[in-house]
């Protein structure tokens, strides 16, 4: 955080950049806390602030990054922070916005996947976990050894109104389609909800925060608070938007899956790609959650030349989640393939060893370009298709050298013949 925004309260500063959602309650839209003048006031002396994360893969992926840079923001503030691993939460998997139930999860895969996210979460840099400036827990280290009668019935259950809980948008919205919904699946609340009972009593923590969608979830487990420490405990919830394309879809989405953080998953090339591809109607708020950059310098690089600004806000989102080195790499390669005089591979691309001449459309199935023969028809007739530059329309073309393959307007494919 800047020296500007050090003087100010942490919550304003987010709130700027676009980092706090709004809700509408009682019938007026707000901002997503559950008490604005109440959260500044513990922002401002210090306190412990939680947020939880299901370890349903072995990465985090760009809409999690915008929760790390909010944290990121709330520690250089003055706030200690918990990452909390749901590995118990994990195995029964969050039911918002799910339209039927998620697949079951061993334990065994939790924990693995628990342990990949802890390394990226710290490797990243972006939280300090010296000291105790930042803690990372995981929920299963007190939800699997506690009875389920004379603790979570009694303790944690009892205190939950059914009625409400079937309001809950997710729940209400199964049942009414007449989908199933387990009771492991209704019962996810109340166990996110003992997260914040149990973080309140061992560590003191005051807030929890997270995505708009955990809303609902953020005010029961505040309320399970209240319930057992007294209605006048000053517990605040806040969460953050959901990142929407234009259309409406979720952004990070991409064809072969969420985009990820892991370089494994998701290359950093492809990383790159993706954010230049941003809708000009989004790059402002991008920028303004995925950098550092000031107000001011972000307007004036967008007004300069909105094309440029693409690119920087690419080179410094890559540069964020994969360092310097690699976001060099992604924008110098880039460059180079989009460039008219483009006749070769570059190393950052996916990358297929065949063992003699292959045919196009074999090609690009075997490396998991694209589904099926007819796609690659399809894209060959519209001229999607390009071999080193050169627009290709025949599918059944025979790859008998090493080439580039384009197949879709950032997506390539370099062939090596063995």
């Amino acid at each position: 955080m800047s020296d500007k925004n050090r003087s100010r309260n942490v919550l304003d500063v987010l709130i700027e950049r676009g980092f706090i959602d709004s809700a509408v309650v009682d019938g007026e839209e707000k901002l997503a806390v559950t008490n604005v003048l109440k959260a500044k006031a513990l922002l401002d002396q210090g306190t412990t602030i939680y947020e939880g994360f299901d370890p349903s893969g072995p990465s985090l992926h760009l809409g999690h990054l915008l929760s790390i840079m909010a944290l990121h923001y709330l520690q250089d503030a003055g706030n200690r922070i918990i990452f909390l691993l749901g590995g118990a939460t994990g195995r029964v998997g969050d039911p918002t916005d799910k339209k039927s139930t998620r697949k079951f999860l061993t334990a065994e895969t939790v924990a693995k996947n628990a342990e990949s996210i802890k390394k990226q979460v710290e490797g990243m840099g972006l939280l300090s976990f010296d000291g105790d400036k930042a803690l990372m827990l995981n929920n299963d280290s007190w939800i699997s050894p506690e009875p389920f009668l004379d603790f979570f019935l009694m303790e944690i259950a009892r205190h939950f109104s059914v009625n409400e809980l079937v309001k809950m948008d997710t729940f209400q919205k199964r049942l009414s389609e007449g989908k199933h919904l387990s009771l492991m699946e209704f019962l996810y609340p109340t166990l996110q909800a003992w997260d914040f009972l149990h973080l309140y009593r061992e560590y003191g923590c005051e807030i929890q925060v997270g995505g708009k969608d955990q809303w609902a979830n953020i005010l029961q487990g505040a309320g399970l608070v209240k319930a057992h420490k007294g209605q006048r405990t000053n517990v605040q919830g806040i969460t953050f938007p959901l990142l929407l394309t234009p259309n409406g879809e979720k952004m990070g989405k991409t064809e072969k899956g969420p985009l990820w953080l892991d370089p494994e998953m998701t290359s950093p090339f492809d990383f790159y790609q993706y954010i230049e591809k941003t809708p000009d109607q989004m790059v402002e708020q991008l920028f303004k959650l995925f950098t550092f950059l000031e107000i001011e310098e972000i307007s004036r690089i967008i007004e300069k030349n909105p094309r440029e600004a693409q690119k920087r806000l690419a080179f410094e989102v890559t540069m964020l989640v994969h360092g310097e080195r690699e976001a060099e790499k992604a924008q110098k390669h880039a460059e180079e393939l989009f460039s008219k005089n483009f006749s070769g591979a570059v190393d950052s691309i996916p990358k297929l060893v065949i063992e003699s001449p292959t045919l196009l459309d074999i090609v690009l199935i075997e490396a998991r370009c694209l589904p099926s023969k007819s796609e690659v028809k399809r894209r060959c007739s519209g001229g999607a298709i390009k071999i080193n530059g050169k627009k290709i329309t025949d599918p059944k073309t025979e790859i008998s050298k090493d080439c580039t393959i384009q197949y879709g307007k950032s997506k390539f494919l370099n062939v090596k013949l063995r």
